[in-house]
């Protein structure tokens, strides 16, 4: 029912698509004809008249798919929520303790019924459930068989293939007592699939879906695969081929064995899940096959978890058995006091938990083995992508991407295990992760993986394209143009910004987030920038002020307060100042507009350097003036267009003052020029015989 309302809210999502986009082409050909007009034709008339009858049809339609989706969400609630109490009250179903006689008594009066899953096909075509169970048990043994049989040559394969791999891209050969986890999990895969094709080889050859429920059949075949994972990957692990110390022979013996009982394990689980999905079973005999499971499943792990913590010093090994005892009491406990589902289900999730865990860490450890051999620094790929030029931490980064990724696409599909109730069918696990890309319904909120991985790409190209384009403007368009640096600098801030609010923007439209669901968010932050926010805002609307207007720019020299020095960085927030000890201030952008600041290099780019020279009044002053000089025009630090000029600027007493000025090229140049200037006047006055008077 629930994916017959899934595909329900489909159809209702494109009819209503369909609808709105007919609308608006006929509403356009609406507008072409436009109203009516007195004299106008019969024909432009009827046409009108269809196109609004045509308008009308559609908005119909779109109604209904509206109502029909509406509908479908509903009965999509109402489902989940039947499922939830089902679900809820098989755990809580309690019967007649098999302890007491009248579960034995219920048991006896299924007799008619249970001899009715032996029966042949009658005139439906439908057989009982263990009709031919022979040829049913006699295919899996073989499949089974056969598989087991194949995994190890399939292991040795990919082992003599990963040291071949290695010798002729390194040279050297495999380590003797090296030990490698890719080849286990490709081994498993392998078994996987050949378990798979062989029961479906199998099936057809005896005829196994005659008279059937096609669901029993089809659930097995979802099994397989797992099942021979597990064989695949069980056998050649716990043998001693993988086994190359001490500690981990016996680890290998004390699980000798685990792999056949967690795989038989596995799909008797399944068989009962199935039977009980399809009733197939009356209910007595069916909880106390569900029992008698549960009792051999909890002695099982808890006679393994024994054994591997008495021969072997694994550190989990204590805890994994105390957890294996908990499960013994609680369930066995539950079968005591008659709450038999209870304790099948709580089976079934330890079983379906750990089972997959367990394989789906060993693909991701051989993932990681695999990634970190293959693009780590200095191997073949890495050397040649380096020809290339690309970076070998480049490569090796790419690895741990990939790795990551696939870590995340295991986590996936373990939550998707988690969700499917236990069920480790890969149909079944397989639909779950596709609900969970395609998007579902959880307690009436719409949840869409593929909506979030789409949003993360979109953010992931956004920054690597974002950054491309900077490294264009600045290393290809900028040397072409007469711009300085604070226009670049401005003009590749205000589009980094700019870009980030447009993938913003995209990124929530992806998401199907509307104007309309951030009205909460918009009241909270007018009400957050009424208390708290003031400053940030402030600080922000100065920052695109100074990108805009320019006051000051990137390289300026400015004196703010008792600041001074050079604008290293101008963000939205605050700008970066440089200081003459070699330290930087970070000011907030409002200071600069509600504050007073000089700015020594924003008006022209020329900067004057000036001194006053006093001579005695008894020199010669004209003497003393063409000294003077002739010693500025020889300066190369100072610029001769505008040129340099010596004056007598005052007559006293004590002395005669000479005041000389000159240009320079920068304002930061005017210190040492003055000093220099300062140094050769007083050497070419002493040269010259000339007294030094006292300034006035």
């Amino acid at each position: 029912m629930s994916d017959q309302v899934d595909k329900v809210v489909s159809t209702a999502q494109s009819i209503q698509a369909q609808a709105t986009s007919y609308q608006t082409v006929y509403q356009s050909y609406l507008e072409i004809v436009g109203a009516k007009a007195e004299g106008e034709s019969a024909a432009i008339a009827a046409q009108r008249d269809h196109l609004q009858a045509v308008v009308q049809d559609i908005k119909s339609t779109a109604n209904q798919g509206k109502l029909l989706g509406l509908q479908a969400k509903q009965m999509q609630m109402e489902v989940q929520r039947r499922g939830t109490v089902s679900q809820q009250a098989l755990l809580s179903e309690r019967m007649a303790s098999p302890f007491s006689l009248t579960f034995w008594r219920a048991l006896a009066s299924e007799g008619p019924e249970l001899r009715l899953t032996l029966a042949p096909p009658v005139n439906n075509g439908y057989a009982g459930v263990l009709y031919n169970w022979p040829f049913m048990l006699g295919a899996l043994v073989a499949v089974f068989l056969l598989t087991a049989l194949v995994s190890r040559p399939v292991f040795w394969v990919f082992r003599k293939a990963e040291g071949n791999i290695v010798h002729r891209f390194t040279g050297e050969p495999l380590a003797e007592g090296h030990s490698s986890s890719i080849p286990v999990a490709l081994s498993g895969l392998v078994c996987g699939l050949v378990m798979f094709v062989l029961w479906e080889i199998l099936a057809g050859i005896f005829s196994l879906e005659v008279g059937r429920s096609p669901v029993l059949l089809h659930g097995i075949a979802g099994i397989m695969p797992l099942c021979g994972f597990i064989l695949g990957a069980g056998l050649p692990a716990l043998s001693h081929a993988m086994a190359i110390d001490g500690a981990a022979k016996r680890t290998a013996k004390a699980l000798w064995g685990a792999d056949w009982c967690v795989a038989i394990l596995v799909l008797i689980e399944t068989v009962f899940v199935i039977v009980g999905s399809e009733n197939a079973f009356p209910l007595t005999a069916r909880r106390l096959g569900e029992a008698a499971f549960t009792l051999v499943v909890t002695l099982l792990f808890v006679w393994m978890c024994q054994r591997l913590t008495r021969r072997t010093e694994a550190r989990l090994a204590p805890a994994i058995y105390g957890l294996g005892w908990l499960l013994l009491v609680v369930t066995w406990l539950a079968i005591a006091i008659g709450y038999l589902a209870f304790a099948f289900a709580l089976t079934v999730w330890a079983i379906a938990l750990s089972v997959s865990f367990a394989s789906l860490m060993l693909l991701a450890i051989a993932t990681k083995e695999f990634t970190s051999r293959v693009f780590r620094v200095g191997s073949p790929i890495s050397r040649r992508m380096s020809r290339l030029g690309v970076h070998a931490n480049r490569v090796a980064q790419f690895g741990v991407l990939l790795s990551g990724i696939v870590n995340i696409g295991l986590i996936i599909v373990f939550g998707a295990i988690c969700l499917s109730s236990g069920s480790l069918a890969i149909p079944v696990v397989a639909d779950r992760v596709q609900s969970l890309f395609v998007g579902q319904t959880i307690n009436g909120v719409q949840f869409s993986l593929n909506t979030a991985v789409y949003c993360i790409v979109i953010l992931i190209v956004a920054y690597y394209a974002i950054g491309a384009f900077k490294l264009w403007l600045e290393s290809r368009l900028f040397p072409t143009t007469n711009l300085d640096i604070g226009a670049r600098t401005s003009i590749l801030n205000i589009f980094s910004y700019v870009a980030w609010i447009a993938v913003f923007l995209i990124v929530l439209s992806e998401a199907g987030v509307t104007v309309k669901n951030l009205t909460w968010v918009v009241s909270a932050l007018s009400v957050g920038i009424g208390f708290g926010l003031q400053a940030i805002v402030q600080n922000f609307v100065s920052g695109v002020i100074l990108l805009a207007e320019r006051p000051i720019r990137v390289g300026d020299l400015i004196e703010l307060g008792s600041i001074k020095g050079d604008v290293k960085r101008i963000s939205v927030r605050s700008t970066e100042i440089g200081l003459g000890d070699g330290s930087t201030m970070i000011v907030p952008n409002s200071q600069f507009i509600t504050s007073a600041v000089r700015n020594a290099t924003l008006g022209a780019s020329l900067s004057a350097a000036s001194a006053t020279v006093t001579i005695s009044p008894r020199a010669d002053a004209t003497k003393a003036q063409l000294a003077l000089m002739e010693m500025m025009k020889q300066r190369e630090d100072i610029l001769q267009t505008p040129p340099p000029g010596v004056a007598i600027s005052a007559i006293t007493e004590t002395g005669i003052t000479l005041a000389l000025s000159a240009k320079v090229s920068s304002v930061r140049d005017v210190g040492g020029v003055t000093n220099s200037i300062m140094l050769d006047a007083y050497r070419v006055l002493q040269e010259s015989g000339l007294e030094l008077g006292k300034p006035t």
